[in-house]
């Protein structure tokens, strides 16, 4: 089942744990913004020196270097494949700019798949998230995980955080959510793509509402 996809959803609602997942069951190829702009910003490139400072503050990459990338991120994807769009669009613009894109690729959406989740349990997520560094692949982890926490030490491991996850950077990576890709709700619900999915909960779980929802094939109100 070839699907053409866009994931949104407000910080901490587990978009790329869910892409993981989603992928097991449907062969897309995901383009995730988020990651690939950090592995930018570590490699020490043009564009990570560009984009690094805004990121570190909660904002985002401007919407001229997000359209030239992600036009040359899915002229990559092979013509027999779906894919999974997370991180982008972010805005009403890049969600127009996008459309002209997949226009000129003849591969329309299938659905935006919108994550709900409560700003109270965003900030709890990425607050508490860690990454355990040290005596072999590096994982991401909650410090209320007492099982994971033990995995880190017991390899002999050292936690530290992002710094777009300290609880004031959240809460302004937040409230530019809201002002910006909030609209990107009305936007896809009048083209009849929205899908509005619950991501409270285990992974797993969100991740088996979202198969559900790209399967029952409409959209969801």
């Amino acid at each position: 089942m070839m699907k053409h996809l866009v994931l949104i959803g407000p910080p901490g609602a587990g978009k790329s744990t869910i892409s993981d997942l989603l992928v097991a069951h449907i062969p897309l190829a995901v383009i995730a913004t988020g990651k690939r702009l950090r592995e930018e910003i570590a490699a020490g490139s043009p564009i990570g020196r560009e984009i690094g400072p805004l990121l570190e503050q909660g904002h985002f990459a401007p919407d001229t270097l997000m359209d030239r990338l992600m036009r040359e991120w899915l002229g990559r994807v092979p013509a027999g494949r779906g894919f999974l769009l997370d991180g982008f669009p972010r805005t009403v613009p890049q969600a127009q700019a996008l459309e002209g894109m997949l226009a000129d690729l003849r591969r329309p959406l299938d659905a935006v798949i919108a994550l709900e989740l409560g700003d109270a349990e965003a900030v709890r997520r990425l607050a508490g998230r860690r990454i355990c560094a040290g005596g072999g692949e590096p994982f991401t982890l909650h410090v209320d995980d007492a099982e994971a926490m033990a995995r880190c030490q017991a390899r002999g491991g050292t936690l530290t955080q992002r710094d777009d996850d300290a609880p004031e950077v959240v809460l302004e990576r937040l409230r530019v959510y809201a002002h910006e890709t909030e609209p990107l709700i009305d936007f896809y619900r009048q083209r009849g793509l929205l899908t509005p999915v619950d991501a409270h909960g285990p992974a797993d779980a969100v991740a088996a509402r979202v198969l559900a929802a790209i399967y029952s094939g409409g959209q969801i109100d």
